[in-house]
């Protein structure tokens, strides 16, 4: 089903008025750690920098498309790349990021975890917005506008395939606004100052605790945490 609704992502966008059309985009597909157990899924904003490079004037649909849903995962091995990447000082060090910290220690209180080891590999890890320029940052109020349904689409399919007992949306509100409008209920969490809302998603049959929160970018992060989980123990 992803895959389905990934193919009209990129079909719709395809046929869209966007302007910039030799715009070098990247593709991002949600990522399930092979540990995971049902228990967190975790949606960020929009991917900074990934794979996948394409521009909409000479998009090969299908080669994308065969690159983000591999028929052999026996290889792949998703999310293991966030704690092996964890202080390195070579390339990109996960740890520096203010967004996994924040994710590694809802994992291993969610995960009720005794040691750190395979934290990142049983959750699943998700974005709002799935395309976003190549060389990093998010992407335009245009380019979010005419993929915002196809992303919509795409998210429900995520969500129903992970089935997560509790989804942490680390992007605001202001980012969430209208994703998932017919099957969520929402409401503000009094005396909270980093937790914008939380609610029950409904999506066929499925009910799932829902925390919207700021991003953690240049926030106290434990104050934060704290927060979440205290909000999705009582809800």
């Amino acid at each position: 089903m992803q895959k389905i609704k990934y193919r009209n992502l990129l079909n719709s966008l395809e046929q869209s008025n966007y302007r910039n059309r030799t715009q070098a985009l990247c593709c991002f597909s949600a990522q399930k750690g092979v540990l995971y157990n049902n228990n967190l899924m975790v949606v960020g904003r929009a991917v900074n920098d990934w794979d996948g490079e394409f521009q909409l004037d000479n998009i090969k649909t299908e080669l994308l498309l065969e690159k983000l849903f591999p028929n052999s995962s026996s290889s792949n091995f998703p999310l293991e790349w966030v704690e092996s990447s964890w202080g390195s000082s070579d390339g990109y060090n996960t740890k520096k990021s203010a967004f996994w910290r924040v994710i590694r220690e809802l994992s291993l209180n969610i995960n009720q975890l005794d040691s750190d080891d395979h934290w990142a590999t049983k959750l699943v890890w998700s974005n709002l917005y799935k395309i976003a320029p190549s060389g990093g940052g998010n992407p335009s109020d245009s380019l979010s506008g005419y993929q915002f349904d196809a992303c919509n689409n795409l998210l429900k399919a995520e969500i129903e395939e992970f089935q997560p007992k509790c989804i942490v949306f680390l992007t605001g509100i202001n980012w969430f606004d209208r994703f998932l409008s017919e099957n969520i209920t929402l409401k503000a969490v009094p005396g909270t100052k980093w937790v914008d809302a939380s609610g029950v998603l409904n999506l066929n049959g499925l009910a799932s605790k829902v925390v919207i929160a700021k991003h953690p970018q240049g926030k106290p992060e434990s104050e934060l945490i704290n927060e979440i989980i205290e909000v999705l123990a009582e809800a």
